[in-house]
């Protein structure tokens, strides 16, 4: 049978269906949309909504065709398949009508314009249960921090495990991938490796730092196992006692106002200290 053959019958055997259906006494009662709600975030993302039509005692029904509608096509368009997108922040509520009965769903789109981890490798080096966090940095379209906490997953929980804080810790030695998650729509990852080894040298230079308002100077740390040897990306938590005069990001320190900030850097067993002066 060729496709346009087949494709006929099944169109035929749908009506067919409803027919035999409504010839019972099971007549269309109910639309059920799915998902009922969904949260967008940012615009330009997609995802196709679905209905079930069921009769008064809540069976089933045959697929029949549907008329979507978006009560506000600037926030949210739908097209005759079910096809939802996203246009601009706001909210909106979707409609779809079969045989003079509708179902609604409601649809969020908020301001998301980048999700970043922070930082994007991290090397934990220390006994099983070693723990460090990862920061994710959520941003709307004017670059200001927006109100939102991520899902966070681990791609393998042996390796490591990642708490809904962002805080990694690790199991056996290997490598892992740690994402943070907004719905469907914005995903950051970390690439994160366990060594099951002592640190024996941790070292940061400078210890003094002077920098102008706006200005940004680095401060680089060593960390060295027993043997030796240089870990890459040893795991490093990056903190200022004063955001205000100066800011650190994984080891860049920004001059924001004049006066004076510690900048503390630790490893989870050490922490170590240096002074920024700004300007």
């Amino acid at each position: 049978m060729s496709s346009r053959r087949f494709a006929a019958s099944r169109g035929l055997a749908a009506v067919l269906g409803v027919a035999v259906a409504l010839g019972c006494g099971s007549k269309p009662a109910e639309i059920r949309v799915t998902p009922a709600k969904l949260t967008f975030y940012g615009p330009g993302r997609s995802q196709t909504f679905k209905f079930d039509v069921l009769d008064k005692k809540g069976r089933d029904l045959p697929p029949i065709a549907g008329a979507w509608t978006s009560d506000k096509p600037k926030v949210a368009t739908v097209d005759t398949n079910g096809l939802v997108r996203s246009v601009a922040p706001g909210r909106a509520i979707l409609t779809v009508t079969a045989m003079g009965v509708s179902g609604s769903a409601a649809v969020e789109v908020v301001d998301i314009a980048s999700l970043n981890v922070t930082p994007n490798r991290m090397t934990l080096v220390g006994p099983i249960g070693t723990k460090m966090a990862l920061v994710a940095e959520i941003k709307d379209s004017k670059g200001n921090a927006a109100p939102f906490k991520p899902r966070w997953t681990s791609a393998d929980t042996k390796v490591a495990t990642v708490d809904t804080d962002g805080v990694v810790t690790s199991g056996a030695e290997g490598r892992t991938t740690i994402i943070a998650s907004l719905g469907n729509d914005q995903s950051s990852a970390a690439d994160v490796r366990v060594l099951h080894r002592e640190i024996s040298t941790f070292e940061i230079s400078p210890l003094t730092l002077i920098l102008k308002v706006g200005e940004v100077q680095r401060i680089n740390a060593v960390v060295k196992d027993a043997s030796g040897l240089a870990v890459e990306d040893a795991a490093l938590a990056w903190s200022s006692s004063d955001p205000k005069t100066a800011s650190v990001s994984n080891g860049a320190v920004l001059g924001v106002a004049r006066g004076t900030a510690v900048i503390s850097v630790a490893t989870s067993a050490k922490t170590l200290t240096a002074t920024a002066i700004v300007d």
